[in-house]
């Protein structure tokens, strides 16, 4: 780190007041802090982060220095190397302020290599994970979750031993069979069913007798909560924002169900349910306006796909349904097990990745159709994609995915992206004609968003990267973007000076100053040099000025000439 990465990291900690998810602050005057292992552990296993040894937090980030910079650089080290697996952290010495500071900067490991944690005490007792500005202990179960994803899962393979081939439903194999043997080629139609069933490991052999899977059950099972009762679905419809607070008439839900079945079963269920809570609303698609429901059928439907789908059937986890949360501002959907293979959450619908805890119920699922004949999944990885795309096409705000390793949770919010307000603002900058992912991005940015290629592609459904530079290059080209850094650092954002038009339309005065409407008043008679807006308004030139500049900013009023010339003339 050098020193003004260093001096721009500390005064955000100023302005902040505390660390935070991504840096440690340590006094460390006396020697190394002992409990330094925990904050090493826990970047690791989240998403990395930086440890500052030599200022004190608790005098405002005040820096105090550290005695001997290099014996602290060599005792950080060995703390990183004592680590299971090792950590490669980048230790360094900034000076500052006639002070020697130590900087080390802990990379989050591969998911595959988790979790980090002290080797003496070993995995359960000995790994840390970053919750906000401190590090929190893994549970049993979050430590079970990372060990086990470091290898194949064969949880939905297992037998239902107390299950028979009488707890399918008949009807329902049938026509699975049928689809495979129409579409898998010859081998199938050489077996009969019974061996093409365990061929499919719908069901497997448990000692002398054939029984379902888990996998198998809970895709043709006429009732697999008879063996499974957890392995449902709840779908809470809350009347507030905040679950356990009661709406106007002292009601807790306006709607509470368990919802039970096989998959495809819940799944319709589900749907229906969340569609009865829902209202239609209109809005913008391409040239036209349609009336759609809040959330997107298929967008629903692709959440609940993946939740029932990817969850973790472990028996530490047999115990936790599917929870979908419907609250007035925005849509929960979160299962048990967090993402599982190389998959990262910034990298969910960029590109085409298969990676599943359950491959073989992915794998039946994508014979199986529902009551419309479609498929209930692809298996190919561009699920998100799609919901993704449904959403821009839509002109919803994206969603938002967390990772708490012993769960993974979507969250939709409930308002259109694509607004009259908004609309109406990309109309008034003079745009050449955008496509929907350049609209989905300015109304993002203009929100406050700053966006790289990876978050652009994951807002608005692009997944080849070079498709979302060139469409960011077109907007940079356009004037309304500007765009920092280079490379994999690049950023883009709203560019300084593009009116916003927050509130109302040009033409209106409800949220200006009152010395702003005094300068827009002024203009209604036409255009106005600054020396003639001072006449008519009594104002100082300082005021006039910082009022101008105010206007448009918010696009109320524009420069007619070159700010310097004796031309210039102000106009709405």
């Amino acid at each position: 780190m050098e020193n003004q990465e260093f001096a721009d990291l500390l005064a955000s900690l100023r302005l902040q007041g505390a660390d935070h998810f991504t840096c440690e602050v340590k006094r460390a005057k006396g020697g190394m802090p002992v409990s330094l292992w925990e904050s090493i552990s826990a970047f690791a296993n989240s998403a990395g982060g930086h440890l500052i040894l030599g200022v004190d937090e608790k005098s405002g980030f005040t820096v105090v220095g550290v005695d001997d910079a290099a014996a602290m650089e060599a005792q950080v080290g060995a703390v990183c190397a004592d680590m299971e697996p090792p950590v490669r952290a980048d230790i360094r010495t900034v000076r500052f302020a006639d002070k020697n500071v130590v900087v080390g900067f802990v990379p989050p490991l591969p998911r595959d290599q988790r979790p980090c944690h002290k080797r003496v005490l070993g995995p359960w007792a000995g790994s840390r994970i970053r919750v906000a500005d401190g590090d929190r202990r893994l549970t049993d179960y979050e430590v079970s979750i990372l060990l086990a994803n470091r290898t194949v899962q064969h949880h939905d393979v297992k037998p239902v031993s107390a299950a028979t081939v009488d707890d399918l439903d008949p009807e329902v194999v049938a026509g699975f069979l049928r689809r495979i043997r129409a579409t898998k080629g010859p081998v199938f139609g050489r077996v009969d069913d019974q061996q093409a069933l365990l061929m499919l490991n719908v069901l497997t052999r448990d000692g002398d007798r054939v029984v379902p899977t888990l996998a198998g059950l809970l895709v043709f099972g006429i009732y697999p909560q008879s063996f499974e009762p957890q392995l449902n679905v709840t779908v809470v419809v809350y009347p507030t924002g905040e679950p356990g607070t009661s709406g106007k008439f002292g009601e807790r839900f306006l709607d509470n169900r368990s919802v039970d079945g096989s998959i495809p079963a819940m799944i319709a269920e589900c749907i229906d349910i969340l569609k009865r809570n829902m209202r239609r609303r209109s809005i913008v698609s391409g040239i036209y306006r349609v009336d759609e429901w809040e959330y997107p059928e298929e967008v629903i439907r692709e959440a609940l796909v993946n939740a029932l789908v990817h969850r973790d059937h472990s028996s530490f986890a047999r115990g936790m349904q599917v929870q979908v949360e419907m609250y007035p501002d925005r849509l929960s959907i979160r299962n048990a097990g967090g993402l599982f293979g190389p998959v990262e959450v910034g990298s969910l619908g960029t590109r085409s990745v298969t990676s599943s805890r359950n491959r073989t119920l992915l794998k039946i699922l994508e014979d199986t159709p529902f009551s419309d004949g479609h498929m209930v999944c692809e298996n190919r990885g561009t699920g998100i994609a799609q919901m993704l795309m449904a959403l821009g096409s839509a002109g919803m705000e994206p969603p938002r995915f967390t990772d708490d390793v012993s769960t993974f949770t979507v969250e939709f919010p409930n308002h259109a992206l694509l607004d009259e307000k908004t609309l109406h603002w990309m109309t008034s900058l003079g745009l050449p004609p955008l496509v929907r992912s350049q609209m989905t991005a300015l109304a993002l940015m203009r929100t406050g968003a700053v966006l790289t290629n990876k978050s652009y592609r994951t807002s608005t459904g692009v997944q080849d990267s070079r498709v979302a530079t060139r469409e960011l290059r077109e907007l940079v080209d356009s004037g309304v973007v500007e765009q920092a850094g280079s490379r994999g650092s690049t950023t883009y954002r709203i560019a300084p000076g593009t009116p916003t038009l927050e509130e109302g339309q040009p033409g209106t005065t409800g949220r200006l100053t009152s010395n702003e409407r005094r300068i827009w008043r002024a203009l209604d008679d036409g255009p106005l040099p600054r020396a003639d807006i001072e006449v008519a308004t009594g104002l100082s030139v300082d005021i006039v000025k910082r009022g101008l500049q105010s206007l448009r900013r918010k696009g109320f009023v524009t420069l007619i000439g070159q700010q310097r010339s004796r031309d210039a003339r102000w106009a709405k």
